[in-house]
């Protein structure tokens, strides 16, 4: 009897093993290795950042990609840039990359947007996602990457002169792996499982059932960190650090270009008196001289939406739906009159 449970078992874990090997990325499939970009996940909850009579859900999908496209291959736009293109705290259809495709659809019914947003992410991690990221994602071959960018750099830029408070480390994003050699054995598993996928995608289901069907009253409140820090920009730290920051552009204009796509680079926007606003113009102006001087498309957001930063943003840098409706329709209006052109 005991020899037929001991065989029965082993029988069952190299059935496991076998379905693993086969339907797990562990052989076959993409290689995500230890990708710290979450995938196959829902999250319902409160939205506590902006006024809201239903629930509000993240969601991401097998690619690490927020989005409702039904094909990878469809998708024309992918939205590239930190935690204000991730919007980890806004529903799903109320993130700036959403509202962008809906108005698109209106007159372009087969562009789809993917949304790449990673938090605290700069544009060191915007090149690593060519390297680790997008290459392991079959057929993805998008007309346009949209590069919302300056914020997480004006932080670097702020730590290269020592004068950012805030001591968290944002290497992982950047890295897109963690530096803990626990963390990053736990992702080489989950990003390889089958039997972790399949959980992640019962998980959700369940989770999304509750989408919309618990309301919830207005509990947001808003915080300001307004506390302006002054930049030479003749400074040789500054001026490095410019240096290295358009030799990135540079570097993510070609990587773009591999696949066949345009570059996209949107300029952001925070309040005039907020700590990061004198970087932020630093790195926008870098941003600028570098469309021109290499021939990029440069949507200068920062110049042209007029923000009200009591009703638009939560925390001086992150954009409520309201917000987001301002940037969907600014780059609807850019992205249609160059699709025009064509």
């Amino acid at each position: 009897m005991r020899k037929i449970t001991f065989y029965n078992l082993l029988f069952l874990f190299l059935a496991l093993i076998l379905i693993e090997l086969i339907f797990g990325n562990w052989i076959f499939g993409p290689k995500f290795s230890s990708l710290i970009v979450k995938r196959n996940i829902t999250k319902v909850w409160n939205p506590t950042h902006y006024e809201s009579n239903h629930a509000a859900m993240y969601r991401k999908d097998e690619f690490g990609f927020r989005g409702d496209y039904q094909n990878i291959s469809n998708v024309k736009i992918i939205t590239v840039g930190g935690s204000t293109t991730d919007e980890r705290w806004i529903d799903e259809n109320l993130t700036w990359s959403h509202l962008l495709q809906k108005k698109l659809e209106n007159t372009y019914p087969n562009i789809k947007v993917a949304n790449a947003g990673t938090m605290g992410q700069s544009t060191i991690g915007h090149l690593k996602n060519f390297e680790i990221w997008f290459n392991q994602i079959p057929n993805l071959n998008p007309e346009y990457f949209i590069y919302y960018i300056g914020i997480n750099d004006s932080i670097l830029l702020l730590k290269a002169l020592d004068k950012y408070k805030d001591k968290r480390n944002y290497n992982d994003a950047d890295t897109l792996v963690s530096e803990k050699l626990f963390e990053r054995q736990s992702r080489y598993l989950k990003n390889n499982s089958i039997f972790y996928k399949m959980f992640k995608l019962i998980d959700g289901y369940f989770t999304a059932r509750k989408y919309g069907t618990i309301h919830f009253t207005n509990t947001w409140q808003s915080k300001k960190e307004f506390q302006s820090i002054q930049i030479n920009p003749q400074n040789k730290v500054v001026v490095q650090f410019l240096t290295k920051y358009k030799k990135r552009l540079e570097k993510i204009k070609k990587k773009t270009n591999k696949y066949n796509s345009t570059t996209i680079l949107v300029t952001q926007k925070v309040h005039k008196d907020h700590f990061l606003s004198n970087a932020l113009n630093v790195i926008n102006t870098e941003t600028k001289n570098f469309c021109i001087s290499s021939e990029v498309i440069c949507f200068t957001l920062d110049e042209i939406i007029d923000f009200d930063f009591e009703k638009d943003f939560y925390d001086g840098v992150h954009t409520r739906p309201s917000g987001n409706k301002k940037i969907a329709e600014y780059l609807f209006y850019e992205i249609k009159k160059k699709i025009e052109k064509k």
